[in-house]
């Protein structure tokens, strides 16, 4: 019972993997200990679950397997073994050997390979995931990376405001580019969230492979299920401070936004002003006959950045 608990708790943290098993692509995580396992497979339409603890595996073992004789312990480590490309992310391409085919609620993996050079078979016969399941480990997770991603967002756009705002005063007191090809033009955010909607929006909506998780996505996921785990072995310990009812997530905070925290340190009523200034600076700055700004004395002070 404690293996299979420790496999629960191991799955939930395992990264969502784009596979490909015969025609068809899925989403895989699974969790293998010596003697039991647990596999999550989704094709974005459905998600299928299998729990296998040690009587169970060995069952199987022997109805697939009549004339093999291993322990319970060998057939797990070649299944172990026969996954870990896919769960490693290396292969793109269906491996040899596996196959499946759904019949309403089941999906049957079917996987042919060797054990001690004896030929050795194995079906992994997943049934449809209870919501509850679906929920843990899909639908929340993925709310919490929205969020996480959508703080990012934010904060990134409030840094490219700041830096407009640098180099404009940099501008004023005479500083110019070392190269013309580096200048660019003062940020936007809604002309920026509108062409983001109408160019990279529907290339995301038309993925035809179900590669949903690339790397950073998968470290962002791994990072939020184990904040979470952590939460709740603090809570079930009892630990933790009662006035912060989420302590771990300030770690999917740190991803989502490493490199913009530090920068991104005033007040609201401090970024509020800045961004006024700046506004009415880039306004006035653009405004005709209003080109001399870059052409001033410059004055004697350290080249920062790109200016010289």
């Amino acid at each position: 019972m404690a293996e299979l608990e420790s496999l629960a708790d191991d799955l939930l943290v395992q990264p969502w993997i784009s596979v490909r098993i015969g025609d068809s692509s899925f989403l895989l995580k699974a969790s293998f200990s010596d003697t039991a396992y647990r596999l999550m497979l989704s094709d974005l339409d459905s998600v299928w679950c299998e729990e296998m603890n040690p009587d169970d595996l060995k069952q199987r073992a022997q109805e697939l397997n009549k004339r093999l004789k291993a322990p319970v312990s060998a057939f797990c480590r070649r299944l172990r073994e026969a996954m870990d490309p896919l769960l490693g992310g290396s292969v793109h391409e269906p491996l040899p050997g596996l196959s499946c085919e759904r019949a309403r609620d089941l999906l049957k993996v079917s996987l042919r390979s060797e054990l001690s050079g004896v030929p050795f078979y194995w079906a992994f016969r997943c049934t449809e995931a209870p919501l509850s399941m679906v929920s843990h480990h899909m639908t929340c997770p993925l709310l919490n990376m929205m969020q996480a991603l959508h703080r990012q967002t934010r904060d990134l756009m409030l840094l490219l405001e700041r830096k407009d705002a640098e180099i404009l005063d940099y501008k004023e007191n005479g500083a110019t580019l070392s190269r013309d090809r580096l200048e660019t033009d003062i940020f936007n955010a809604e002309e920026f969230k509108e062409r983001f909607l109408a160019e990279s929006l529907p290339e995301v909506i038309n993925m035809q492979d179900g590669r949903v998780f690339n790397t950073e996505l998968q470290r962002l996921y791994t990072t939020i299920t184990a904040a979470k785990a952590n939460r709740k072995r603090k809570h079930d310990s009892g630990e933790g401070d009662s006035r912060n009812p989420q302590p771990g997530l300030e770690e999917v905070h740190n991803v989502a936004s490493a490199e913009t925290k530090e920068e991104v340190t005033p007040t609201p009523a401090e970024n509020s002003d800045v961004k006024k200034q700046a506004l009415h600076r880039l306004r006035t700055s653009a405004a005709p006959g209003n080109s001399d700004h870059c052409t001033v004395k410059q004055k004697k002070k350290k080249g920062r950045g790109i200016f010289s």
